[in-house]
């Protein structure tokens, strides 16, 4: 039996505190309405923090508990546990409920082939929409309404107008032109999907999809706020599909939020990109590559680092190399050479593991620990490591669904019963461990994950990968370190160095050198860091260093 967790606050007999996440999850549970899954609220104490709203649960099956198994504690709420497997992500959780469902009308909500929200918010501009911007935006709604207002004047929040942009733009959607046939027998593979003439009734298009079920939840706390006829020339087709969706009887609770009593004699719209919500929208692709790997820039890049006498020198061979390994003691479902990999792809998957696993054993000195394999995958490392070192808890944190359930069945042939699964991403696992690790691990994730080591004060070992897809972002920046930071060193400086050191992968060409080169001037920023907060950091590479172009190896050991 599945359960969903949520947190909340008790406010009446009847009524019950929730977060927005938690609203949404709750509603989608309602609109699902089967057993094959059970709500389970834990009552938290202290005051309400955060935006919450006051819903009335007198009609919710659910289950008040105290005892909380400590599987469903490694992710923030709410979740959906079964056994060894967590689901996190208000995406992932409302797509699991829906997939639970016994009815055929609800199930149809996942869309086309199912896959309604189910790429990754880092990689998904929809579901980074649904899942993180409308909520952070109806949040702050919620927290601090009257931050909206210069007096009377209402700022419209950016991200309802662009999805009002969004409503009015071409509907892109794997199937369009089967869709637009049926209505049109003139539609041809040529024609201009501009000139389709589908309309959006519903956000991804002429079809109702979970994500429609997310927006609803937003854009109706928002419209009980506010007076929605103040924005009916601002927002005309979000109203519409707004009350298309009214109409659709897809809110399922009652919650207690009173208007604003503050006149609005105008509403500002903010300046917006004009560009739709779909990935696919082409005005979204830029060669940016491009403006970062001109000869001349590399050059001055690698300058200021060796002007400043910043020592970027590889050991070579890795962190726990004396290790011994033998994979003729490894069972069939933990070697990639058992597996659908090609005998050459394989080879060099058994290298890179084993390198990673023996850096592992020595952190861990035959003692009982936590390890994560963040971006696990479909398990390679974490199931060898979970095999190699019995006394030890290993958990695999992954947000794609369809790489867990290939690690599902190999742990069940196996019976590995030290091995936990949770279908999440970084920013929701919240769990405390002794050592992370991550083999190629892209761009930005990679330092996500030697952050979230250094704050849980775990040893990590890190291969990284994607050096061009690093990034500023809202939980880091980049130099990482107070050394490259002190540089007489633009940031697009640095970005050259990270797209340089992906220009590895023709043995024949004079590039490379140069691109390892930019691989460790990034992987000693990175270094640097972990030594200021308090570690001792080994950079080494892979061996045989041929086993992959990405064949750099950090290990961090914390001493404090």
């Amino acid at each position: 039996m599945d359960h969903i967790y949520i947190g909340a606050q008790r406010v009446g007999d009847a009524q019950l505190s929730l977060d927005i996440e938690s609203l949404i999850v709750l509603n989608v549970y309602r609109i699902a309405g089967n057993d094959n899954i059970k709500l389970r609220v834990k009552i938290l104490d202290g005051g309400t923090q955060g935006a919450h709203v006051t819903v009335d649960m007198s009609r919710v099956v659910h289950e008040i508990v105290e005892n909380i198994p400590e599987i469903a504690k490694y992710c923030a709420w709410p979740v959906i546990v079964k056994h060894n497997y967590v689901i996190a992500g208000l995406c992932s959780v409302t797509r699991q409920i829906i997939k639970l469902s016994e009815h055929k009308k609800v199930q149809k909500l996942l869309g086309f082939r199912d896959a309604c929200l189910m790429a990754c918010s880092e990689s998904s501009i929809w579901t980074k929409f649904c899942e993180v911007d409308m909520i952070s935006t109806i949040k702050s709604v919620v927290l601090d309404p009257m931050g909206h207002f210069n007096g009377n004047v209402f700022k419209l929040p950016r991200d309802l107008v662009r999805f009002e942009y969004h409503l009015g733009q071409p509907v892109r959607m794997h199937n369009v032109y089967k869709i637009a046939r049926e209505q049109n027998k003139a539609i041809t593979n040529d024609t201009p999907i501009e000139k389709l003439d589908l309309k959006h009734t519903f956000g991804e298009g002429p079809f109702m999809t979970l994500s429609d079920v997310i927006l609803f939840s937003c854009v109706q706390i928002f419209m009980t706020l506010f007076p929605e006829l103040k924005f009916q020339d601002k927002l005309p087709l979000t109203l519409a599909w707004y009350h298309n969706m009214k109409e659709m009887n897809v809110n399922k609770l009652k919650f207690d939020l009173n208007p604003l009593p503050v006149e609005i004699t105008e509403v500002e719209e903010p300046e917006i990109v004009k560009q739709s919500l779909y990935t696919a929208d082409p005005s979204r692709y830029k060669p940016e590559k491009r403006i970062y790997t001109k000869q001349k820039d590399i050059t001055n890049s690698l300058r200021i680092i060796n002007n400043n006498h910043i020592e970027i020198a590889n050991s070579l061979y890795p962190y726990g190399d004396e290790i011994e390994f033998d994979w003729s003691k490894i069972p069939e479902e933990a070697n990639p050479m058992s597996g659908a990999l090609p005998e050459n792809r394989a080879y060099r998957k058994c290298d890179q593991l084993e390198n990673l696993a023996k850096a592992v054993i020595k952190l861990t000195g035959g003692k009982q620990m936590k390890i994560v394999d963040f971006c696990s995958g479909s398990g390679h490392l974490g199931i060898l490591l979970a095999f190699l070192l019995p006394q030890c808890t290993i958990i695999l944190v992954e947000n794609k669904e369809l790489s867990l359930v290939r690690a599902k069945e190999r742990i069940e042939k196996m019976n590995l019963t030290n091995l936990v699964i949770l279908q999440s991403n970084l920013d929701y696992f919240v769990g405390t461990f002794d050592i992370g690790v991550s083999l190629h691990a892209c761009g930005v994730a990679t330092d996500l994950v030697i952050q979230n080591c250094i704050k849980n004060k775990a040893h990590f070992v890190c291969c990284p990968c994607c050096y061009g897809g690093i990034h500023d972002c809202y939980h880091l920046t980049y130099p990482r370190s107070l050394e490259y930071q002190r540089l007489n060193m633009e940031h697009k400086d640095y970005l050259t160095l990270a797209h340089a050191a992906d220009q590895t992968h023709d043995p024949n060409n004079r590039k490379t050198t140069q691109g390892f080169v930019c691989m460790d001037a990034i992987d000693t920023d990175r270094r640097l860091y972990a030594e200021s907060c308090g570690y001792e950091v080994h950079l080494g590479k892979l061996q045989p260093a041929s086993c992959t172009n990405k064949n750099n190896l950090l290990v961090g050991i914390c001493n404090g």
